[in-house]
């Protein structure tokens, strides 16, 4: 007798394509319907029912880019899958609706002689008319002894998860002030948060209450305005970051999203390091809150530049050696 428990951690720790090509899939719907669909387990089986639904919602996704190549037909569904360019259950939708088994596979399927012995009798004209089209279809297919294959959209028996993931994401333009973000070379916790910030998800005041975390106040500590603390007030409206940001010699735009902001700025700047200057000075601003906030200490805009330039100095370790003397160059005229 099959060991249930064994079988499932065998099937669960194997990836879709594995999944799909070496598994009876009507068994594994009888596992679900029997024993996890309503959350009942077997008093034997310890795991969970997460298991099997995370891999089982995953079917209609899998058939939305895979088909399979019917050899012997024992691990395919006669009505499910598009063998037969599509489900049959669509294709023949009336006359499914006779079906006394539902999750045939092709090969049960193909092993009757009568196929009105699949329905309950008597059919409609309509699925009496779809009955003969399915015979004629069944008539001339010819089945062997090799296994089932899958194949997949991009026209190869090969899974690919790299494929797969641009199926199921889809494609989104996205800003390229991500692009540079990534690419710039600012370490990870500068890339981290200036995500953050371009994505309004740094915990600043009116980030804090909107979770509902009771503060004193929720203005802005660096300047005297009266104006609630947010990423767009303290990295861009706020006058001590516009007097920081006049360390590099160019004005923050008062208007529009972060990431627009980022290419004006890019322009102004006209260097190949504005990027990892951009992202090091709101984390400038952002030490100088901080300061302010957790340690007491305000900041002056000397401090300011020189936490900016002790920052940009540690980047010369991680640019390019071809880069080093044109980067270098760059911080000297910031000095």
């Amino acid at each position: 007798m099959i060991d249930i428990e064994k079988q499932n951690k065998a099937l669960l720790t194997k990836n879709l394509h594995k999944f799909f090509n070496r598994l009876d899939l009507p068994w594994v719907n009888l596992v679900w319907e029997k024993h996890y669909k309503n959350g009942k387990l077997p008093s034997h089986i310890r795991k969970g029912s997460f298991w099997w639904r995370d891999n089982l919602k995953l079917l209609s996704e899998f058939k939305n880019f895979a088909r399979p190549q019917i050899q012997n037909g024992e691990t395919s569904l006669f009505w499910h899958d598009s063998w037969a360019n599509q489900p049959l259950a669509l294709s023949a939708p009336e006359l499914f609706s006779f079906e006394i088994n539902k999750l045939i596979t092709v090969q049960g399927a193909f092993s009757h002689e009568e196929l009105a012995t699949l329905f309950q009798l008597p059919l409609s004209q309509t699925a009496h008319v779809q009955m003969q089209n399915v015979q004629q279809l069944i008539d001339s297919w010819d089945l062997n002894e090799e296994n089932d294959k899958w194949i997949y959209s991009w026209g190869s028996g090969i899974f690919a998860s790299a494929k797969v993931y641009k199926i199921l994401v889809g494609h989104s333009e996205v800003h390229p002030t991500f692009k540079w973000l990534w690419k710039s070379n600012c370490q990870p916790k500068h890339k981290v948060f200036f995500w953050l910030l371009v994505k309004d998800r740094l915990s600043t005041r009116n980030i804090l209450r909107r979770k509902n975390m009771y503060l004193d106040s929720y203005d802005c500590v660096l300047c005297n305005s009266l104006t609630e603390e947010s990423a767009d007030h303290l990295f861009v409206e706020c006058p001590f970051a516009a007097m920081c940001w006049d360390l590099m010699g160019v004005e923050m735009p008062l208007h529009g999203a972060f990431p627009e902001l980022t290419s004006q700025l890019k322009d102004q700047l006209n260097s190949p390091f504005f990027m990892d200057a951009i992202i090091l000075m709101c984390w400038t601003v952002w030490t100088a809150r901080n300061d302010l906030i957790f340690k007491g200490i305000q900041l002056n805009l000397t401090d300011c530049r020189r936490i900016f330039l002790k920052e940009l100095s540690l980047l010369q370790y991680r640019i390019k050696s071809s880069q080093e003397n044109q980067f270098n160059s760059w911080i000297q005229s910031l000095v």
